[in-house]
C-alpha cells in the first residue's frame, strides 16, 4: 500500500540523517514492521530502502494531505532518537516541507516521546 510504503520511506530516511543507520534505529524500523506482519517481500523492500540514498523530495510529494503528511513526520520521529545535530536538522527541515504547523509539529513530538517513555 502507497501509505505504508511512504512510511517506511520516511522512516529510514529519518534514520540515515546523521549518514548511517544504527542497531536501534534498525530494531526500531524492524519492530514497527513485524509488529504489522512484515512479509518476506517486505523485508526484500527494506532491504532496498535502506540501500538507497535518501530523497526527501519523493516523501513530502506522497504526503498529499495534511493528515499523512502528520503520519510521515510522526513515523520519522518513532525511527530515531534525535540526538544528534543532523537528525534535528533533517526532522526541522522535513517538518517545515510538509508544511507541518509548528504547533502541531510540538505535539507529535510530545506523542512520540511520551510513547517512547512508555
Amino acid at each position: 500500500n502507497a501509505l505504508a510504503e511512504t512510511l517506511l520511506h520516511a522512516m529510514v530516511a529519518a534514520a540515515k540523517a546523521d549518514g548511517h543507520i544504527d542497531a536501534d534505529e534498525r530494531a526500531r524500523i524492524l519492530g514497527r514492521l513485524s509488529a504489522i506482519g512484515m512479509s518476506s517481500e517486505d523485508t526484500a523492500f527494506l532491504e532496498a530502502e535502506l540501500a538507497s540514498p535518501v530523497d526527501i523530495e519523493r516523501i513530502v510529494r506522497a504526503a498529499r494531505t495534511p493528515e499523512v503528511a502528520a503520519e510521515v513526520y510522526a513515523a520519522s520521529l518513532l525511527a530515531i532518537t534525535p540526538d544528534a545535530p543532523a537528525e534535528r536538522a533533517y526532522l526541522d527541515l522535513l517538518a517545515a516541507r510538509l508544511g507541518l504547523d509548528p504547533g502541531l509539529k510540538g505535539e507529535l513530538e510530545a506523542a512520540v516521546a511520551a510513547n517512547a517513555a512508555v
